[in-house]
Formats: structure tokens, sequence, C-alpha cells
């Protein structure tokens, strides 16, 4: 059978394409808080995350707009547009990117056609994720903040262990994901606590019950019931 012809585009970066790129960056090694480049900020590098995940954030005050990780590319529009950072890149826990020159960038791109439709569909999509965070961003406080649990697990950052699934992430970066005001969050964490959904301390949160947040998320129930 042959393939949808949108499928050769939903793969990012093919291993040709990422060999391509190795053999013309700079590989980075940062820890847990380390930012690459703030909004507003005059670069145009591009970043290429190896290993480890990325917030990207934007705002006054500051919102969590996506958490990208391994072979997903940040600051892709920079060398395009020749204009200012719209959003902040900063570490979440030990990454390795790759740095690659506007003008790397660039040449890549002009030599790469399947790589340039793939990064359309991936902006795309991205345009898809931000325009749900706009609808989300009205739900109450409880569903957004097990949305944003859903989202982050799903990003690859929760790690699974006999616990649960483990997230290294403060309340302040949950707020910030969720668009709420932490004290809202630190209540309804307190109330995914009680209702043993979660378990929750300094810079750590455990999922203990998935499910129930995908129902608390979907708006089939409620944790403090």
């Amino acid at each position: 059978m042959q393939p949808a012809p949108h499928e050769e585009w939903e793969t990012p970066l093919t291993e040709e394409e990422l060999l391509w790129l190795d053999a013309r960056g700079q590989t980075l090694h940062r820890s847990s808080g380390h930012v690459f480049f703030e909004e507003g900020e005059e670069t145009d590098f591009v970043l290429l995350i190896r290993k480890g995940h990325v917030m990207v954030s934007a705002g006054r005050p500051k919102r969590i707009i996506a958490v990208r990780g391994a072979n997903e590319v940040v600051g892709e529009m920079s060398p395009l547009s020749r204009e200012p950072r719209v959003a902040s890149v900063s570490a979440i826990d030990e990454v390795e990117v790759l740095l690659i020159s506007a003008a790397r960038w660039i040449e890549f791109l002009k030599s790469h056609t399947r790589a340039v439709l793939a990064q359309l569909v991936a902006k795309d999509e991205r345009l898809k994720q931000a325009t749900r965070k706009i609808a989300e961003s009205e739900l109450a406080v409880e569903r957004r903040l097990a949305l944003a649990f859903i989202e982050l697990v799903e990003s690859g950052l929760g790690k699974h262990g006999d616990e649960g699934i483990v997230l290294r992430i403060s309340q302040q970066d949950l707020a910030d994901y969720a668009g709420a005001s932490l004290d809202s969050v630190k209540k309804v964490i307190r109330t995914f606590k009680s209702a043993a959904i979660i378990d929750a301390a300094r810079q750590k949160t455990v999922i203990l019950n998935l499910p129930a947040l995908r129902e608390i998320a979907a708006g089939e129930r409620t944790a403090s019931a």
C-alpha cells in the first residue's frame, strides 16, 4: 500500500538530515534552568535538541507555551524573519543541543526540500497547539492543571517509576504552563493530593492516577467532589 502523501512530512528530520546538521553544528551540554535565549532578544541561531527537554515561554506574566524534546528544533524562524525572538527557551533538565548558525540553517533548508515541508507541517501543528491553549485558558483551573500534567507526561518529560510517573517541575512552572496563578495551582494540587491523584513535593510531582487526570481534563469528573 502506498503511504498517504502527507506521511513523508510527518518526520521533522530524517537520519540523513540529522547527520548533515551534526557535521555543521556545535554540541552544547547545559544544566536545568539554563536560558538559551530570551523573548525579544536579537539572536538568530537555531537549536536542535538531542537529549533532554526545554520549555518555550512567552508573555508578561510568563506563560509556558510548550515543552520540546529530542530531535525537535526551536528558534527555526529567526534566521528567516531576522526579527527579535518571540519566545524564551530554557532547559528543564540536563540537555544536549546542537547549535546551528543562521547561515548553516538557511543552507540546510535550501538543500533539503523535504525538511522545509516537514518544518511547515510542524509549525502548523504548533499553531494548533497554541490555539488549543487559548481555548483551554477559559477552563477551570482544575481542568487546566490536569491538562498540563497530561501534556507534560505525553511530551516525554515524565519518568515512570515504582511510585508513579515523576515530573520534576516546580509549582510556579506548572502555574505558568496552565496559565493560572500560583495560589490557584497550589490549592488544586492540595485537592489532587487529597484525592490520591498525585503526590507532590518541592520541585517534584508524582502522578499516581493518570486516568483520573484524563477524566478531570475532559470535564467528566472533579477531584473536589
